[in-house]
């Protein structure tokens, strides 16, 4: 459907009196009232704006009965306005591209607009070239948004001072740049996932991510932090099973083969688990819809993690050329999540698969332990990073031996607490340390040596660290 710039504005409008101005939480960030082409559509839009930071409704009916039958004229008259909702947009991802839409639009009509100014100027020959030229550049620069760029440059004086109101409301328990992670080992080192930033966990096939996050997830969530889950993997059915198995105690399997304790065990797991500030999304799997998620659980339900499983499973953004690599579609994709933690000042957790060269690696004497060039598809993520950690369960690629000298059997190491390391790869803020943890695969649980009551198994010389 070729849309004409004024349809594609109405249909925006239209979908956010539809939802009664709940939708704006995708689109604020990108859609200013300036943007729109004609006062009508500007007076609607600073009018949902308005009633949305005061929290009332912003359909319609609330618009045509607030306004008066006088000040309606202002916002296109009742037929106008009513009309908006005829035809409205069906998706959230096509609802963002439409807004990205309208402020290209926008930047169109100022190109336009600039470009007459510059050659009606051309016309004047007592203007010398040189100031020509300098308005030139001046409108060109105003269009690319170079113009707001330069009036966010402050003094050192203004920045200094800024930072100290920061540092005195971190001090005051007002303000947190870093997210605990419920691991006590991790935040001693590292305080926590940094917020605004993107934190990457790679590692190989069944090495243990999802246990990681859903580990790591229950425990934040059970000390009140929200948390939100972007399964691009798994259903969201299976990260429920394995929550309630770690908070029952059981294995999930119990409910399949009929055990009545470990069923009633698991359901009484599941109770506990609704009161949690756990929120999932599995349907989301395209670069913009991804975006659009995490702003929702970001403004609307307060998450200050946000866990993507897994990056390359990501489809690309639309506006790539088809003659795009993938190199470059994960570069896109890393951009997009970095891009969001910055902008929402959230902690951005994402999983990665590491290539298959991880695991014909030697490093002092152990095999498979990750490094930082193991990352499949890209170097971006690591760049765009603020931590990144490679998963390795050593025990994995080497069994340990009993005492008189036979394997133990893989279930026997799955029922028991086996190390599970996180192998430093990249720290910005403080000094790379790898976190020794434990994990138990029959619960798919992943303990703290710093948790009230855990004591560490001794391996001995089975574990080399």
């Amino acid at each position: 459907m070729d849309l004409q710039p004024i349809d594609t504005e109405k249909m925006v409008l239209g979908t956010l009196l539809v939802s009664s101005g709940t939708k704006l939480v995708l689109i604020d960030d990108v859609l200013k009232v300036n943007f729109f082409s004609n006062e009508y559509n500007k007076n609607i839009y600073k009018w949902v704006l308005k009633r949305f930071s005061e929290g009332k409704p912003a359909d319609i009916i609330s618009l045509v009965e607030t306004v008066g039958p006088t000040t309606i004229k202002k916002f296109g008259g009742p037929s106008y306005v009513c009309g908006l909702g005829d035809d409205t947009i069906p998706t959230d991802e096509r609802l963002r591209q439409y807004a990205k839409r309208i402020h290209s639009h926008y930047r169109l009509r100022k190109l336009k607009g600039a470009a007459q100014a510059i050659l009606g100027h051309l016309e004047d020959l007592d203007l010398p070239p040189e100031e020509i030229i300098r308005i030139a550049e001046t409108s060109v620069l105003d269009v690319s948004g170079g113009v707001d760029s330069i009036q966010s440059i402050l003094s050192m004086k203004e920045a200094a001072a800024e930072r100290k109101a920061s540092w005195k409301r971190i001090m005051d328990g007002q303000e947190v740049e870093y997210v605990p992670t419920g691991f006590g080992s991790f935040d001693d080192h590292y305080v926590g996932w940094p917020k605004g930033y993107m934190t990457i966990i790679g590692g190989r096939p069944e090495i243990g991510k999802t246990m990681f996050l859903v580990s790591a997830v229950l425990r934040a969530a059970q000390s009140g932090i929200p948390q939100g889950v972007l399964s691009i993997e798994m259903p969201r059915w299976k990260l429920i099973d394995r929550m309630a198995s770690i908070i029952a105690g059981v294995p999930i399997t119990g409910l399949h083969e009929k055990s009545e304790s470990d069923a009633q065990s698991v359901m009484d797991a599941a109770d506990q688990l609704m009161k949690e500030p756990i929120y999932l999304d599995d349907a989301s799997s395209t670069a913009d819809s991804v975006e659009s998620s995490i702003r929702r659980m970001a403004r609307q339900h307060g998450c200050q993690v946000i866990w993507v499983d897994y990056l390359q499973l990501i489809r690309p953004p639309a506006h790539l050329p088809s003659n795009r690599n993938r190199s470059w579609e994960v570069d896109e994709i890393s951009e997009t999540l970095r891009r969001c933690a910055k902008q929402e000042n959230v902690a951005i957790i994402s999983l990665m698969q590491l290539n298959r060269g991880t695991e014909e690696t030697f490093t002092e004497g152990r095999k498979g332990v990750p490094g930082s060039h193991h990352f499949r598809g890209s170097d971006k993520p690591l760049h765009d990073s603020a931590l990144a950690f490679g998963l390795y369960r050593q025990f994995q690629y080497k069994k340990p031996k009993k005492d008189y000298g036979d394997e133990y059997t893989n279930e026997e190491v799955a029922d028991m607490f086996q190390p599970f390391e996180l192998i430093s790869l990249k720290s910005r803020d403080h000094s790379k340390k790898s976190i020794t943890l434990w994990s138990r695969l029959k619960l798919q649980r992943v303990y703290d040596e710093a948790d009230e009551g855990f004591r560490c198994p001794d391996w001995g010389s089975n574990f080399q660290p």
